[in-house]
């Protein structure tokens, strides 16, 4: 009878347990749960504690929710806690002693919010940078407040802490207790999407030895793949060392990570761009080449796999394929097989077995890296984080004088035409004028569309107080109230769950939202005040647009040329060996990632898809070109003796030639009316050819292990890479006329 039972009830059971289950593991869906529990709490909190502002509770939910890992609770409560009586101070003090002598209180504030602007701006694996914008928001209201009631600052400065700290508390609990998000797991859950790139590279080489259009169309499909999880990948670094202490404990792991995952994919790229021909020595070692081939396989899927339990992963026959391969070569190679074959085919050869030798280094690297990341318990001895010198950050300067200067802007309107919705212009016009960096890492346009993003904004915000004149009957029942405000949170946090950053709307979505509780709708409220509301934010938006666009704005193509100049500049470091060049290979793929994804933005004259097209492959050249001449910069010193005399100086052409070459690229950009050539290198490259050729005749490597030589053709190999891609990058900034789009102020 039981069995029958259990039976009966299974498919019932399963009918509607798996679509509930499923709907729950949709991390949108949870998101929006625990948006909406987190702002009723804080609602609840502020009605029972009698706060007096309910709004300033739920905007630093939506602000708190934006974190969403677990890792930093108690250094981000404090930091915030810290910001906002920091703030809460020296804003009772302008509005205290200056409100009636504007000379000094407008200069002051100017300068306290550039100052919060500006170290914000300098986010990055600290939660410092937090307090700096809590003390910009809450001394900037006080003084908003301030104006008019210069006798309630106090007042003002008492309860702003206590309301935040509300929303601190229900952020909290609700992220740390409801489904809790870890970003190391999900860092290594968005490594094995890049990682199937590298796969697809791979099995794409395997399967179409052809080089013809469909080919190369393939390979532009995975590379530009390849890019965008990157790009999602670097955002989850960003926000992981922001949002979690421990992850940014491990920081150095995770930069590790990233830069050997593009090397890797670079190593892939290089086999399938430059195959083996046909020759006698590759049918000999057909083989062993078709095992690598299979470990490489079998080692990346056991590296992007969900992984055991424990802390090793499993297996592979990676290192023993390769040792199988070098065992045959060495047999090859006193056969003489190397020496018959011309010196094309042995610089090809060893180039393509060091790629090989690269994928296995790096596929090691990346096992160890996973590996210590599985751990659940601290790492030992992490890599601190080298102390540089204090440098200033010139592009924040300008954004954080934007800030103080909107926030002036707004702050005098207030003083000279009493404009409607007062509390809310300053707020709005400040946050409308810093964040067009964080617009367009967020995938947005920056600055170049806030004019008619403003325009937008009034008409989301006519349309939100028209819904709210219809509706404030029903919301002054207290059941209602929340009830919408949950549905309402719910659909922001669905819709921005997997946004990395702030963009525009959501912007516009916490603001709203504060807003429509600040109403307070469970009491009478007139609908001028309604109106009110939202006029002031509308003029907010606008002030803040005009700023943030017509002083120093924030344009795609002033960001790819400012990120393009940095990777070039990092280039020419690294290839003149100049000192503290730890740190260059993670810039360089942080780097050439924003500026991947700037090009996205940019508005292009005639055929944009063509000219688009051409823009994506010059940045996939210079992101292609980073691991290539670190690889080369570890190899270089390694030369074997007998070779300086015929290479020295040959490769020492090249490599200043190279060097000449990022420098004309940079003068390109800066000053593109100058339209200085970019210089060839075709005679460095017969230098080296004829260099080979007397190498082969003379044979100074005879008594050498069969290494020695092919480190020697190795090392011209990664010399000619690196040329050929500044001669493929010289040939893209010719043909692609990007200095057309530096100028394009069009609003």
């Amino acid at each position: 009878m039981n069995a029958i039972a259990q039976a009966g009830r299974f498919p019932f059971a399963q009918e509607w347990s798996w679509p509930i289950r499923n709907l729950l593991n949709d991390v949108r869906v949870r998101y929006g749960i625990k948006l909406g529990l987190a702002g009723l709490l804080a609602l609840f909190l502020t009605q029972i504690l009698r706060l007096p502002d309910d709004a300033w509770a739920i905007l630093t939910v939506f602000v708190m929710m934006l974190s969403q890992y677990v890792g930093s609770a108690a250094v981000k409560a404090i930091t915030r806690v810290l910001g906002t009586i920091a703030g809460a101070i020296v804003g009772v003090w302008l509005v205290g002693n200056y409100t009636s002598t504007p000379m000094i209180f407008l200069p002051v504030l100017f300068v306290v919010i550039a100052f919060a602007t500006y170290k914000f701006g300098q986010i990055g694996p600290r939660q410092a940078p937090y307090a700096y914008f809590v003390l910009g928001v809450t001394t900037l209201v006080i003084a908003t407040d301030g104006i008019a009631a210069p006798e309630k600052a106090w007042q003002l400065g008492l309860y702003r802490p206590e309301e935040i700290v509300v929303g601190i508390v229900s952020a909290l609990l609700v992220s740390s207790i409801l489904w809790p998000r870890y970003a190391r797991a999900e860092f290594i859950t968005s490594a094995r999407d890049a990682l199937r790139s590298v796969e697809a590279l791979l099995s794409a080489q395997t399967q179409d030895d052809a080089r013809g259009a469909d080919a190369s169309a393939a390979l532009d499909k995975i590379r530009q793949t390849f890019a965008a999880r990157l790009g999602a990948l670097t955002n989850l670094r960003q926000a992981g060392a922001r949002e979690s202490t421990l992850f940014s404990a491990r920081l150095p792991q995770y930069d590790a990570y990233l830069v050997s995952l593009t090397s890797l994919f670079d190593a892939a790229l290089y086999l399938a761009e430059q195959p083996l021909p046909d020759a006698p020595i590759v049918d000999r070692l057909r083989k062993e080449l078709k095992q690598i081939s299979r470990a490489i396989v079998e080692e990346i899927r056991i590296v992007s796999g969900p992984g055991p339990g424990g802390e090793q992963l499993p297996a592979s026959s990676l290192n023993a394929a390769f040792a199988d391969l070098e065992q045959k070569i060495a047999e090859v190679r006193e056969q003489g097989f190397l020496v018959e074959e011309p010196m094309t085919i042995g610089v090809t050869f060893a180039s393509h077995t060091a790629a090989l030798r690269l994928l296995r280094d790096e596929l090691n690297t990346l096992r160890a890296i996973r590996e210590r990341l599985l751990v659940n318990r601290e790492v030992p001895g992490p890599e601190p984080h080298r102390k540089h010198a204090l440098k200033i950050d010139w592009p924040w300067i300008k954004i954080g004088m934007k800030g103080g200067l909107a926030a002036v802007i707004a702050i005098t309107l207030l003083k000279w035409i009493h404009p409607p919705g007062a509390a809310a212009i300053p707020l709005m016009a400040w946050l409308q004028a810093i964040n067009g960096r964080a617009f367009l890492r967020a995938g947005g346009s920056g600055d170049r569309r806030a004019f008619q993003n403003a325009f937008l904004g009034c008409l989301v915000f006519t349309a939100c107080t028209v819904a709210l004149l219809a509706l404030a009957p029903l919301l002054a029942s207290y059941l209602t109230m929340n009830l919408v405000l949950f549905f309402v949170l719910f659909a922001f946090g669905f819709a921005t769950a997997k946004v990395s950053g702030i963009t525009f709307g959501m912007q516009l979505g916490f603001l709203i939202v504060s807003a429509f509780v600040g109403l307070n709708l469970q009491q009478p409220v007139s609908s001028q005040a309604i109106i009110d509301t939202f006029v002031g934010l509308g003029i907010g938006l606008f002030v803040g647009a005009t700023v943030g666009r017509l002083l120093w704005p924030v344009l795609p193509q002033m960001v790819l040329r400012e990120d393009l100049l940095a990777v070039l500049a990092d280039l020419k470091a690294l290839l003149s060996e100049q000192e503290n060049r730890e740190a260059i290979p993670t810039q360089l793929t942080l780097r050439s990632i924003e500026a991947y994804q700037a090009v996205r933005q940019i508005p292009l004259l005639g055929p944009s898809h063509e000219e688009r097209e051409r823009l994506y492959s010059l940045i996939t050249e210079v992101q292609a070109l980073v691991p290539r001449v670190r690889r080369l910069i570890t190899l270089q010193d390694d030369l074997p003796q007998p070779c300086e005399p015929f290479l020295r100086l040959p490769l020492q052409r090249l490599k200043s030639e190279s060097m000449e070459l990022l420098d004309a690229f940079a003068d390109r950009l800066r000053t593109p009316s100058r339209r200085r050539d970019l210089p060839a290198m075709d005679g460095a490259f017969a230098g080296i050819d004829d260099a080979l050729r007397q190498i082969r005749d003379r044979r100074p490597l005879a008594s050498y292990p069969v290494n020695v030589p092919l480190l020697m053709l190795d090392i011209v190999g990664r010399y000619q890479a690196v040329a050929h891609a500044l001669d493929k990058i010289r040939r893209l900034v010719a043909n692609s006329q990007i200095e057309r789009y530096w100028g394009d102020y069009a609003l």
